[in-house]
């Protein structure tokens, strides 16, 4: 009976819910692409822009909001990078059930929204909105699976 109370049980780790689990991998997988462009765009914007300016399906308004983007500039693009690293981070986090992941990435998504808007006067984007207001509550759904 002793031993009984003595005894080391093991600490039963939670399991992440399946739609967490898809919930991260699209966000892996959307923000590799976001870090691997602010890499790659400050160095191949020339080229970027002589094809939007050559693309015949695209509006004019489509095509001057093109090239405001690829022309942001090397600073631009690093401070994206650093807030889509933090994004990542958050999703990381709550892949592994900490819900502090969940902070980072609200955070990162928002200033990634408002970051185009402010810095390149870019108009508000209500579907870029819509979807990270979207993300964001799907994982507040699962915070009670977090700790």
């Amino acid at each position: 009976m002793e031993d009984d109370y003595n005894e080391i049980k093991p600490v039963q780790s939670q399991k992440r819910p399946v739609s967490l689990s898809i919930l991260c991998i699209m966000t892996f997988i959307s923000s590799g692409f976001s870090l691997i462009g602010c890499m790659i765009i400050p160095f191949a914007s020339d080229l970027m822009i002589m094809l939007v300016k050559q693309s015949p399906d695209l509006e004019p308004q489509a095509i001057d909001d093109a090239i405001m983007v690829l022309s942001a500039g090397g600073k631009y693009y690093l401070l994206m990078f650093i807030v889509t690293a933090l994004s990542f981070t958050g999703a990381i986090l709550m892949w592994n059930l900490k819900k502090n992941g969940f902070h980072f990435y609200t955070i990162a998504n928002i200033l990634i929204f408002y970051i185009p808007i402010m810095w390149l006067g870019l108009p508000f984007n209500a579907v870029g909105g819509l979807f990270a207001l979207m993300f964001v509550g799907f994982y507040a759904l699962h915070l009670k699976y977090m700790h």
